[in-house]
């Protein structure tokens, strides 16, 4: 069977190749799950960089050096030396400082899409390997810097073989493979990948997010188990099962906004991913035993 030849991924992207800002692209040699490789080393503070998203893309970051901050979806989270940590094509992310004398690498991967295969893999291999990538969770450690190395070895590649030689593309395609192996080999010995500390991973964003459209595949993925297997954990890890938590926390979340704002029932129930206001009313009166009304009231010391 003739293999499908993937066209480049058209992204808006700075490409350039600097002593504090390395961006290329391995799409000239073949490596078409990468559009970009990155290695940023600035010695000064650099302002924020502004939100944004990749389409088809992971982003995947490892920090060198710096205590950096990492917007996603509006809420903020760590990042610190030797932590990798990933973002999805439909979240909104970016760096929120870069302080003097940070580093970090960082590298696009293109979720494929048709039937081309994954790095020339047999299909089969590919699929397990995408299967996988996109089981990574939002962060790990690279305590044995088994990723780091990796990303060392692309880039020596990238920089001493010779261009547009077998020689060249055979090497790149290899060091890609190394650099894929090791973030899902680090991520699933890393401890902080317990089942259950994923699962306290996905809880936290649920809260953080209540209004958010949560299937079980998604939450399934984002814990890196099976959809059975998900189903399990979640209701003894918080005694309800998924989709009773995520309204408990919808709830929750419309208790605080009537106590605290002045944001119409509707806007709050549009936001908070209820289908109408009239279904809102009813089930915040069935979990809460009074009407968002009278809750707003009561709770304003209006009576």
């Amino acid at each position: 069977m003739k293999r499908n030849r993937p066209k480049a991924l058209k992204l808006e992207f700075d490409y350039s190749d600097t002593p504090e800002r390395r961006c290329l692209s391995l799409e000239p040699d073949g490596i078409f799950c990468l559009p970009v490789l990155g290695l940023d080393s600035f010695k000064k503070n650099w302002g924020a960089c502004p939100p944004h998203v990749h389409e088809e893309c992971l982003e995947i970051s490892l920090c060198l050096r710096g205590d950096l901050g990492f917007e996603l979806n509006g809420h903020n989270y760590p990042f610190r030396p030797d932590t990798v940590f990933v973002s999805r094509p439909d979240e909104v992310h970016r760096i929120k400082y870069y302080p003097c004398s940070m580093s970090k690498y960082w590298v696009l991967f293109r979720i494929p899409k048709g039937n081309f295969p994954l790095l020339r893999l047999p299909s089969d291999e590919a699929r397990w390997l995408l299967q996988e990538m996109l089981a990574l969770p939002r962060s790990f450690m690279d305590s044995d810097h088994r990723v780091r190395a990796a990303f060392q070895r692309l880039f020596h590649v990238y920089d001493t073989a010779p261009a547009k030689t077998a020689q060249r593309r055979c090497l790149l395609r290899n060091a890609t493979h190394s650099l894929l192996i090791a973030l899902i080999e680090t991520a699933q010995s890393s401890e902080r990948l317990l089942p259950m500390a994923r699962l306290a991973n996905v809880v936290e964003d649920i809260k953080r997010d209540p209004g958010k459209r949560w299937t079980i595949d998604e939450l399934a993925r984002r814990a890196a188990l099976s959809a059975t297997n998900l189903l399990q954990r979640f209701k003894r890890f918080t005694g309800h099962p998924p989709y009773a938590f995520v309204l408990a926390c919808r709830i929750e979340q419309a208790k605080r906004e009537l106590e605290e704002g002045d944001l119409p029932i509707a806007a709050i129930a549009n936001h908070l991913g209820f289908p109408s206001a009239q279904h809102f009313a009813t089930t915040f009166k069935r979990i809460v035993g009074v009407s968002p009304t009278a809750w707003k009231v009561r709770k304003n010391g209006n009576v």
